[in-house]
């Protein structure tokens, strides 16, 4: 038997609450402070993306007022 390092990409996303005055400080806020804890979801991929086919839950940013 050999032993391998294999890197797996992983795709997800987090969710922070934070408070700010608008969305783009509000997603500002949440890509600065974005820990390991925040991660509501993810997957490991062998391909995250493949010609012009995406295989992540999702893409671009999300914002919501709560």
């Amino acid at each position: 038997m050999k032993e391998y390092a294999v890197s797996v990409p992983i795709c997800g996303y987090a969710v922070k609450f934070v408070e700010a005055e608008d969305e783009d400080e509000a997603i500002a806020k949440a890509i600065d402070t974005v820990e390991l804890s925040d991660i509501e979801s993810w997957e490991a991929l062998e391909h995250i993306t493949k010609g012009n086919c995406f295989n992540g839950p999702m893409n671009d940013v999300e914002v919501e007022e709560t």
